[in-house]
């Protein structure tokens, strides 16, 4: 059975995917440092970040399917790097990913930003990368969101269901 690609001509390939998911995650670790959340909120990053397998406002440039999942995957530096960049970005929105529970006395903008595609793509990301503990506690995240009644709704969208099953699927249950 043949392993799907992206072979769309926009696909930016996982050569490059790589490169600018190394240049975020400086930047990313440069916010962490110096607790500035509110450059890290304000940046455009979820594409080469937390690729996912499906297209975006840019089409399938940064789409990635099984084969390239597989290549990244077989790359234990940028795994390390990505899993860095959720761990970053979890505590950016005030949850302690390894802990899976909230950041206790967080900074003023360590908060949720009301980016719930953020949220989205990053669960999928986790979910197709196979990192099952790392879903489970972003999972948590969301249903301490979704208990304090925050809105997951994005343009014309409601994200919350697709999150709910996502979550039901990491926790085993349907």
């Amino acid at each position: 059975m043949a392993t799907a690609h992206n072979e769309h001509v926009e696909f930016v390939g996982t050569g490059e995917i790589k490169r600018r998911q190394r240049e975020q995650l400086a930047e990313f670790r440069r916010c962490e440092a110096a607790r500035d959340w509110s450059r890290l909120h304000g940046s455009h990053f979820d594409w080469w970040m937390f690729p996912i397998d499906r297209p975006s406002q840019f089409g399938f440039a940064w789409t990635v399917f099984a084969a390239e999942v597989a290549e990244l995957a077989a790359d234990e530096a940028w795994i390390a790097d990505y899993l860095d960049g959720v761990r970053i970005e979890a505590l950016a929105w005030g949850w302690d990913l390894a802990a899976a529970t909230s950041v206790p006395d967080p900074d003023p903008e360590q908060r949720w930003q009301d980016w719930p595609i953020r949220l989205e793509k990053l669960t999928r990301s986790l979910e197709l990368f196979g990192f099952t503990t790392e879903l489970r506690s972003m999972c948590g995240y969301f249903g301490r969101l979704s208990s304090e009644g925050v809105s997951f709704r994005y343009g014309d969208r409601d994200l919350a269901d697709s999150l709910s099953m996502r979550c039901r699927r990491a926790s085993g249950s349907r």
